[in-house]
């Protein structure tokens, strides 16, 4: 009944392997004792299948421990004996059993592994070669921002320059606009005074003639002979420039005849309307005259010896403030000697309402004019030390220093800011050497003309 298994895929000589950790050592067997066990996984399988082992020849204190020859036999298993005679039948040939699930499972986990790998791989190769294009491009590009860049600062360098070059133009452009404007002003006033020019020609022009008309209405008279304006007043009685002869003096020369102030025939020997004319000039050019007989002058030193020495003459003054109010004061005498003498005035008494700033004494000061010498900026003729001629602006009789300076500055208002008082002053008619007057003309006229 009971059959060795010939032919068998297992070794007869096998081991007894231990069983969790510990060796599994069956009980001591006798001869012909069958004995189940179990076989480890090395015939094939993973898990643990009841085998039956029989040896015939037991020692009594045999123990079964590896190697252990035994003699394989196809039995039921133990729970299916039930005390029953144990029925051996040869093994039947096996056939090739299919791998399992697991195994399967393990299989194409590792085909998957495989194929995830070289997927990675490949990935890996494709993401360094992409890699590598991308630093080339990087580079490519670095190298075009590098240059632009470069360009861009040029760019912007040249764009300063330009900016620079615009503001400098601008500048230029409005600087050509003043200059334009300037020039138009200047061309303008160019104009205007050209105009002014003209019409001051066309009006001398018309004096000339009137001059020569009445020069014509004198020739032939024997007994005209024109002194001064008093002669003139005789044949003309109209305001204007004529010509005179003083005695002893063979040359004319031009004066400008007031021939309505006073009942007219005076002839005027200076005149201050609108400060065009400086009048802080040498000796020389007060000696000779100086300015426009239709405007303002100053007759001339010598002019005014020639003419007081041929008659007795006497003085008006015409003043106007900025107010509008005009007086006057009269000196009943004027002479003018020599310029040996350095034209050392004379005066006699006062008359008007202007108030005597000539011949009246101050409080303080010895300032009457009578017997005083002109005296100019560069040539001092008065008794004191002070120049008063240089530190009051103008030519005049002084006599340390003065209540009258009709010829010193002209200011275009009453009240001037000055560290001197160097104004056109008349002293006792505001009684300021603050105060400069608008408008001042001296006159002469012989004391026996009768108008």
């Amino acid at each position: 009944m009971r059959k060795q298994c010939e032919g068998s895929r297992y070794d007869t000589t096998i081991e007894i392997k231990t069983l969790n950790g510990s060796r599994q050592l069956p009980p001591k067997l006798s001869d012909g004792t069958l004995r189940t066990g179990s076989l480890p996984g090395s015939f094939g399988r993973k898990d643990r299948r009841s085998r039956s082992y029989y040896r015939s020849h037991w020692e009594s204190d045999d123990a079964l421990g590896p190697p252990t020859p035994l003699t394989c036999l196809q039995v039921a298993e133990p729970s299916s004996m039930k005390g029953s005679t144990i029925t051996l039948e040869k093994k039947k040939e096996r056939k090739p059993q299919r791998p399992s699930s697991k195994t399967q499972c393990r299989i194409m986990c590792s085909i998957l592994t495989w194929v995830a790998l070289i997927g990675l791989l490949g990935f890996t190769v494709w993401l360094y070669v992409k890699l590598d294009r991308l630093r080339s491009e990087k580079d490519r590009l670095q190298t075009t921002v590098d240059g632009d860049t470069d360009t861009l600062v040029t760019l912007k360098l040249r764009t300063e320059t330009l900016t620079d070059q615009r503001k400098s133009l601008e500048a230029r452009l409005r600087d050509g606009i003043c200059d334009i404007e300037i020039l138009q002003n200047v061309t303008q006033q160019l104009k205007n005074k050209l105009d002014v020019v003209s019409r001051q020609l066309v009006d001398r022009d018309q004096r000339l003639r009137t001059v020569e008309d009445r020069l014509s209405s004198l020739q032939g008279c024997d007994d005209c002979l024109l002194r001064d304006c008093s002669d003139v007043r005789a044949q003309n009685s109209l305001n204007g420039v004529y010509p005179v002869w003083p005695k002893n003096f063979t040359n004319a020369f031009y004066v400008y005849c007031d021939m309505t102030t006073s009942g007219g025939g005076w002839t005027v020997i200076q005149q201050r309307l609108d400060g065009t004319v400086d009048f802080f000039r040498n000796w020389t050019e007060y000696k000779t005259g100086f300015g426009d007989l239709n405007g303002e002058f100053w007759i001339g030193n010598d002019n005014l010896y020639l003419l007081t020495s041929q008659n007795d003459y006497k003085l008006r003054v015409d003043l106007e403030d900025w107010e509008g109010n005009k007086v006057y004061a009269e000196y009943s005498s004027f002479t003018v000697s020599s310029e040996d003498d350095n034209y050392r005035l004379r005066l006699g008494s006062y008359t008007g309402n202007a108030g005597d700033s000539m011949t009246a004494l101050n409080s303080s000061q010895d300032m009457n004019l009578t017997d005083a010498q002109f005296s100019t900026k560069d040539r001092d003729n008065e008794s004191s030390s002070k120049n008063c001629a240089f530190l009051f602006k103008g030519g005049w009789w002084y006599n340390d220093c003065f209540q009258a300076n009709l010829n010193g500055k002209y200011y275009r208002q009453s009240n001037y800011n000055s560290n001197v008082p160097d104004g056109i002053i008349w002293w006792s008619l505001k009684k300021s050497y603050n105060y400069s007057l608008k408008r001042v003309s001296m006159k002469i006229r012989p004391m026996i003309f009768i108008p």
